[in-house]
């Protein structure tokens, strides 16, 4: 069994609360350092597994080091066809990067925990602003646009509905330590309608299939990982059953949409890092492949919000190095082969989320 060390989700909690994330190879449940009783923690494990165990003491974070510069952009770069932006916990920037060559062209600073992003129809990018309970929208060249706000929640993840425009944002945990949701902004704009499921805890990432329902990764009130699917017409989350595959911990979701499958991340899976493919089938979805990602070295990749291409031939994000000697990167892997990067950046320290742009 190999293991990976600390991954980690970091959030500012009354100041002093971090979320903390540490991705095990072996698969299972996980036990969470929420405080049941509803007062805010003084930290929250996002993810203890037998190598970060739940009783050592809390790890102070590392290497954070806020980019207090002016954001930087080609200018050329809103012509460019395709845009790989990345966010990294450690600088708080987002970076863009072209595609396929994997050439730093952007560097937007000024966040606090920007982690998971998705793209919308005309090429935007939306960003969570983890510690502020935002996600904020740049267009592709790097331009602040707007924002919507979850407040009394910490965003992690989103992702828009190609058939209507509404952006569904994924709220890992209550700012008081309580359980997360799910919210649904109609347009990407407004107030969002609140979501969840009675069996869920935290809400990691959501992603849309092709006819707009609304599918979310995170882990139940046992702590083990809990795949749902959401309605806004329902007003709520249930529970769906992940066959052929065991979750070790929740990663980022995608839809292929040229194949008409889910893909199901794995931060924890037996080679480190994974994408399962799979039909789904009402409330079961079906596993039929496993696609591997690992690092620029070949070594164990945690990749914990990646983006599948348009055209399903590529996936592309964040590859964490959890292998000595190996760093940290934005990646681009073939797909479904997966294996090592064909293209890759290592000017990344820590980077959680990413979001394919097209021109």
């Amino acid at each position: 069994m190999r293991f990976s060390s600390s991954a980690r989700y970091a959030v500012s909690v009354l100041a002093s609360a971090a979320f903390l994330a540490a991705c095990n190879g072996g698969g299972g449940s996980q036990s969470t350092g929420y405080a049941p009783s509803g007062a805010a923690p003084a930290a929250h494990h996002v993810d203890v597994h037998s190598a970060f165990p739940a009783n050592t003491s809390i790890r102070p974070l590392k290497n954070v080091h806020r980019d207090r510069a002016k954001s930087e952009v080609a200018s050329n770069i809103a012509k460019l066809p395709r845009l790989l932006f990345v966010s990294d916990d450690d600088t708080d920037d987002v970076y863009i990067f072209t595609m396929p060559a994997m050439q730093l062209k952007g560097t937007l600073t000024g966040f606090a925990e920007p982690q998971g992003m998705c793209t919308d129809k005309s090429g935007n990018i939306w960003i969570t602003n983890t510690e502020t309970s935002q996600v904020l929208q740049y267009s592709r060249a790097g331009v602040a646009m707007g924002s919507v706000s979850t407040p009394g929640y910490f965003p992690v993840g989103c992702a828009i509905n190609r058939t209507n425009g509404d952006l569904a944002v994924t709220n890992i945990v209550s700012t008081a330590g309580e359980g997360g949701s799910v919210e649904v902004f109609a347009n990407a704009s407004g107030s969002g309608q609140v979501l969840t499921n009675p069996s869920g805890f935290e809400y990691f990432f959501p992603t849309y299939d092709n006819s707009g329902n609304l599918y979310v990764s995170g882990t139940n009130t046992s702590g083990s990982y809990l795949l749902s699917q959401c309605s806004t017409t329902s007003g709520g989350c249930t529970s769906m059953t992940l066959s052929g595959a065991t979750v070790g911990f929740p990663g980022g979701l995608n839809w292929d949409r040229v194949n008409n499958n889910l893909i199901v991340g794995d931060q924890g899976c037996s080679e480190g890092s994974c994408q399962y493919t799979a039909t789904v089938s009402g409330s079961t979805a079906t596993v039929s492949g496993t696609t591997v990602l690992d690092g620029v070295s070949g070594g164990i990749c945690d990749v914990d919000q990646g983006t599948i291409a348009p055209m399903s031939k590529y996936f592309a994000g964040p590859c964490i190095s959890e292998s000595s000697g190996q760093a940290s990167a934005a990646a681009r892997w073939a797909f479904p082969a997966g294996g090592t990067p064909g293209n890759s950046n290592t000017t990344l320290e820590f980077p959680i989320g990413s979001a394919i742009s097209n021109k």
